[in-house]
């Protein structure tokens, strides 16, 4: 009996001399509260998808979710919250992963952070671009846009916000006259503007593309890469719609801005996250983001997923700012998105 009090007495001294970290990341999270930051408003895409995931996320995890939005800078702002976060792996973060690398590449100064830094977890989403124009213009293909001879007036929030510097990394690539007008609060003021003439044109995703198509409020003329959109499949890639202007410099352009765009919405955590939490996170967003209920869920929602890897993910991210462009094409990279066209 004193052999076994003594083992017992053992066991409990063992444990409590245990690390913190030793504790599995399963029963670390049980109980306890974890905040989903976004960068966007309340109603925003970026709102809506973190709203979307938070159940799943709770079910998976056995945590509470707890949405927090932080706008401003598009999107910035909550970036750098992140990145100043414990990393104790219970603030995670819907990132917009593509308008941070462009950040970076134009050394946007609100952009106090580094990217390559942060552990990713997912690719959320990511889709299509469509260019899309006011169907009242003598536009009925991306041809007559080419040959309008007119600047192509373009709505757009900021310099980085996928639509107008993926516009003028096109309008440079193709030799359009452009000019770029920022400033509008979201992708729903920016179609306002076009269905009332205020301006010509923007750049938005398929499916936000295909919503203002029906009923002609907008005319899709184009896609932004060489893929096809599944919900727009009539519409032309900008390889099939513009060949005479497609040489190898325009296609260094369009690819470039299509591997901005392919990072899309990721799930980030603070850098320093322990290692194992951040694989347990990895598992369990891909788990929700393979889930044959869930995708279905979100679709339904029209709020699709189209999951990518962490490791892939992270490649894309380095061969962008990890030196995979030179100085010269990253002085060129800034000019077209933040001068060019203004």
């Amino acid at each position: 009996m004193r052999q076994a009090a003594r083992a017992a007495l053992l066991m409990l001294c063992l444990a409590a001399a245990l690390p913190a970290g030793a504790q599995s990341p399963a029963d670390f999270y049980k109980g306890k509260t974890v905040r989903l930051v976004t960068g966007g408003g309340a109603g925003s895409g970026y709102d809506l998808y973190a709203r979307m995931l938070a159940p799943w996320l709770q079910a998976k995890l056995g945590a509470s979710i707890v949405v927090e939005a932080r706008p401003g800078a598009s999107m910035m702002l909550a970036m750098n919250h992140v990145w100043g976060s414990a990393p104790d792996g219970l603030t995670l973060m819907l990132a917009p992963a593509e308008s941070a690398v462009l950040a970076k590449l134009t050394d946007d100064p609100a952009a106090r952070f580094d990217l390559l830094k942060y552990p990713v977890l997912a690719r959320v989403n990511t889709a299509p671009r469509i260019l899309i124009a006011n169907p009242k213009l003598p536009w009925k293909t991306f041809g007559d846009m080419l040959k309008w001879g007119k600047p192509v007036q373009i709505a757009g929030n900021g310099k980085t916000d996928a639509a107008s510097d993926t516009f003028s990394v096109l309008c440079h690539a193709m030799k359009i006259a452009c000019k770029v007008t920022i400033g509008y609060p979201g992708s729903r003021e920016m179609a306002f503007a076009i269905i009332a003439g205020e301006m010509d044109a923007t750049i938005l995703v398929e499916d936000s593309s295909a919503r203002y198509s029906e009923g002609g409020q907008m005319r899709p003329l184009v896609v932004t890469s060489r893929e096809k959109s599944a919900l727009l499949p009539d519409v032309p890639t900008i390889f099939e719609a513009a060949p005479g202007r497609m040489d190898a410099e325009a296609a260094w352009w369009i690819d470039f801005r299509e591997d901005v765009r392919k990072i899309g919405r990721v799930l980030i955590a603070p850098p320093g996250t322990p290692d194992d939490r951040v694989a347990f996170l990895q598992r369990a967003a891909k788990e929700i983001l393979t889930d044959k209920e869930a995708l279905a869920e979100f679709e339904k929602r029209q709020q699709p997923a189209f999951f990518g890897e962490a490791a892939e993910m992270s490649a894309l991210l380095g061969r962008l700012l990890g030196g995979g462009l030179s100085a010269e094409r990253r002085a060129q990279v800034k000019h077209v998105i933040t001068e060019e066209f203004y």
